[in-house]
């Protein structure tokens, strides 16, 4: 096991909440990914410890919408 292996089980609450939020309020995959980055959380991570969340975002579009 890797030392990011379980990143998100480090996350304190507040922590956990700001993903979340982050996550919810993405507008693309990219932008998820982003929030995942951002939290130093895998994608693997992500999805084993928010599966709920993670099944959302898979319904997300590739890219953001444009502005406009």
């Amino acid at each position: 096991m890797g030392e990011n292996d379980c990143a998100f089980l480090r996350l304190s609450g507040r922590e956990a909440s700001a993903l979340d939020l982050g996550i919810r309020t993405a507008t693309s995959k990219a932008g998820a990914v982003q929030v995942l980055r951002d939290f130093e959380v895998s994608e693997e991570n992500f999805a084993e410890g928010f599966p709920d969340l993670a099944k959302a975002v898979e319904q997300f579009p590739d890219q953001g919408v444009p502005h406009g």
